[in-house]
């Protein structure tokens, strides 16, 4: 259903707070994975796993994030609707942090490109590195670079990446001074589709999905996942919404 729905109408009413006044709209919904260990997540469609390492002591980008499980969740559905349905697909995921959501789609055959700030990127290359063997046999390709949303320029990236089959992102809306950024990167991609997945934490959260109104039409395709959740036993959604975004430009 469209963004824009009753459930809207009570973001729309909360009202707006300064970065030093934030506070969350309910307890803060924490990283899905803390151990020291590394995070396994079963794949329901090839019966393989992914293994992804995770070092939750140097910030967010490097925890695992119930709106990642959500973005997997979705993606394996589609594949066991309609098998090898990312086949060949270019998905580009922002703020990729661990890489789950990229890997996910690589091991379903899709040539992924994760993206995240340079500090992240040897992360995302272990990861990478962990699960190279799944990702080979699903068909898939990955790879990884630098994009610092409202720095790096699109152009930059190797050739096709700046217009992708789809563009993914995961629990990216988390500071008011990332809005911007990340609407001037989104605006900038020229995707066939965008999905993002949000857990609501902060009532300013409201402001971004204002200003992404502008541009985007928002649909809430979260039912899709629950509708399917019985084949997808294995995974546990948590809160998170999911939400499918067209281009007013296009």
């Amino acid at each position: 259903m469209p963004y824009e729905s009753e459930d809207e109408a009570g973001w729309n009413a909360l009202p707006d707070v300064s970065d030093d006044e934030e506070v969350p709209v309910a307890d803060s919904i924490g990283p899905l994975h803390t151990g020291s260990g590394p995070y396994s997540y079963r794949l329901q469609q090839q019966n393989r796993t992914l293994t992804i390492a995770s070092q939750p002591d140097k910030g967010l980008s490097f925890q695992i994030w119930r709106s990642a499980i959500s973005l997997s969740a979705y993606a394996e559905l589609q594949g066991l609707q309609q098998r090898g349905y990312w086949k060949g697909k270019r998905v580009l995921e922002l703020g990729a942090g661990c890489g789950l959501v990229g890997l996910v789609f690589a091991a379903m055959g899709a040539q992924v490109l994760l993206t995240d700030l340079p500090n992240v990127l040897s992360l995302l290359e272990q990861n990478m590195l962990l699960n190279e063997a799944a990702i080979a046999a699903g068909g898939g390709s990955v790879q990884c670079c630098e994009l610092t949303w409202g720095v790096t320029s699109v152009n930059s990236l190797a050739q096709g990446w700046a217009t992708p089959d789809l563009v993914v992102a995961a629990d990216v809306v988390y500071h008011r001074d990332l809005f911007d950024p990340l609407l001037s990167t989104l605006s900038s991609l020229a995707a066939g589709r965008y999905l993002l997945a949000h857990v609501r934490r902060w009532k300013s959260d409201s402001a971004f999905f204002k200003q992404l109104r502008k541009q985007f039409e928002i649909v809430d395709i979260t039912a899709e996942i629950q509708s399917g959740a019985e084949l997808l036993s294995s995974h546990t959604h948590g809160a998170p919404r999911l939400f499918q975004l067209n281009s007013k430009q296009q």
